[in-house]
């Protein structure tokens, strides 16, 4: 497969999970305006305690398999031995029930145990948790159907259930549920009956449009041979990981809980979610970069993995500059409007917090192609250095100067991790993006923000809409006349573009039609 071929697959998928996310997004902020209407703040903040705490058990019992099973089913598929693909799918299944059904009998009473004396001493939360914990096992079967899917190049069917309708049952379901005025633990039924819902819904899907091919159906035996222990091995590592990476997300919030005042608290929840976006594209990128690279590996076809890397880095950081120099420059704007005046005291934390997360953008895909490559143990080694600098700095800095040590804290955390993965890349697979046009670009945005930031201090920026618009018009202009992208990228783009409104057009029709017949 060449560079542009998988460029054109990746950026193609891509854009589909993107639009995806976007409307799942715009659909849980409907669905949270929905419940915020109808419960109380105190029965809707027992209700997000219990969303924690079942998202948490969730995120254990997938073992790490989601991101496992995807990599190892490309990678398999690339070196063409189907049965070993067959293996992964069984026992993966296998294992998340397993560990589903032991969740509904273990996390209630392990809850319990942990704060059954401390702030769900009345058990309002452990009441709501015995509800929701019966959703875990078909959350787990729901999420490694979409990463074997994934692992067949098949990401769109992460946004049809994921995105689509998994949040528009929620929605219905939960409307229902105000409508006949329902208590607390009717919504929470509610929540419960929408995963069950999207649940036979990918069944039928998985029914009618299987991932592996009928010819490719001849043997299905269960066993658990080298195979699976070589997943198992790979998976758990990224089980640490994404756990880690997860402590980072709350971290802060309980140290500045513990040092700080419910207030300070506040307003770094506010403006935190806010750099989330600056993560959003190379997230939504990842998602298809990692099955199609994987597979290259499989079949040791890696001479372009590099330019691959390069070429994906580029488009994404080139994609998300604008939003983080808007945020960066404009911090008081963006949190006003969001929040109102009472919480512009968080836009240093803000912009502290940008610099840090576009890190993630601009060295790119040293995480995926590590995962592509197997390298799944120096990733969990990269979390755990990068969560030891987080709580570090957060002890150290947070005392004294409260939510802006913590934004210190962790945008030095995230930057360490970015920086040792990028070096773990160049080092082992002589992988790296900074191209020559890649370090023009650099170059090109650090002027930008520089001068926006000396108008911005000499009153010569005010926020006005025109002045983004003006801004965003001419950074493109700036990049299209320094020649940024090269012709072969011009034409990628080009290809792209044609292949991208095919599958609007036509997948996406055809798939609902499938679920309807």
């Amino acid at each position: 497969m060449s560079v542009n071929d998988s460029v054109n697959r990746i950026v193609t998928g891509s854009g589909v999970i993107l639009a995806g996310t976007f409307i799942g997004m715009l659909l849980d902020i409907i669905t949270k305006k929905v419940l915020t209407s109808h419960l109380a703040p105190a029965d809707f903040g027992t209700y997000s305690l219990a969303l924690t705490v079942i998202s948490i058990t969730g995120a254990f019992a997938t073992l790490g398999l989601n991101e496992g099973v995807p990599r190892y089913i490309a990678f398999f598929r690339g070196k063409h031995e189907e049965q070993k693909v067959h293996e992964l799918i069984i026992s993966a299944m296998i294992m998340g029930l397993i560990a589903g059904l032991i969740s509904v009998l273990v996390s209630p009473s392990l809850f319990h145990a942990l704060a059954g004396n401390g702030f769900d001493a009345q058990g309002k939360v452990l009441s709501v948790v015995k509800i929701l914990i019966f959703a875990v096992p078909f959350t787990i079967l729901l999420n490694l159907t979409v990463a074997i899917y994934r692992g067949f190049d098949r990401t769109s069917v992460n946004m049809y259930f994921y995105n689509i309708i998994r949040p528009v049952s929620l929605l219905g379901f939960a409307t229902i549920a105000v409508f006949i005025k329902a208590s607390l633990k009717g919504v929470v039924f509610a929540d419960l009956l929408s995963m069950i819902f999207t649940f036979s819904i990918m069944s039928v899907y998985f029914i009618r449009r299987p991932p592996v091919k009928h010819k490719a159906k001849q043997e299905r035996k269960i066993q658990f041979s080298d195979t699976t222990r070589q997943l198992i091995r790979y998976s758990f590592p990224l089980l640490i990981t994404a756990t880690l990476l997860n402590i980072m997300s709350w971290i802060d919030t309980i140290m500045l809980g513990y040092f700080k005042s419910a207030e300070t608290v506040g307003i770094y929840n506010a403006v935190y979610p806010l750099v989330g976006f600056l993560s959003l594209v190379v997230s939504s990128v990842g998602f298809v970069y990692v099955p199609i690279t994987s597979r290259l590996w499989g079949q040791n076809e890696t001479a372009p993995l590099g330019s691959i890397y390069a070429v994906m880095t580029k488009w994404c950081f080139l994609l998300t500059f604008p939003l983080f120099a808007l945020i960066f420059v404009y911090p008081e704007y963006f949190i006003t409007k969001l929040y109102g005046a009472q919480y512009v005291s968080g836009a240093t934390s803000l912009r502290i917090l940008a610099l840090g997360f576009i890190t993630n953008s601009y060295f790119g895909f040293n995480y995926h192609t590590l995962l592509a490559s197997g390298d799944s143990d120096f990733l969990m080694k990269c979390s755990v250095a990068s969560a030891g600098i987080n709580v570090a700095l957060n002890f150290m800095l947070i005392p004294e100067y409260g939510m802006i040590g913590a934004a210190v804290g962790t945008a030095v955390s995230f930057v360490s991790i970015e920086v040792l993965m990028t070096l773990r890349a160049w080092r082992k697979q002589n992988m790296h993006p900074f191209t020559s046009m890649y370090r023009k670009l650099t170059f090109i945005v650090i002027l930008m923000v520089g001068a926006m930031l000396a108008a911005r201090n000499a009153h010569l920026l005010t926020g006005a809409l025109w002045e983004y618009v003006a801004f965003i018009v001419g950074y493109f202009l700036i990049v299209n006349h320094a020649k940024i992208l090269d012709n072969t990228e011009m034409e990628m783009i080009g290809e792209i573009r044609k292949n991208f409104r095919y599958r609007i057009s036509l997948r996406i029709p055809e798939t609902f039609k499938t679920l309807t017949s």
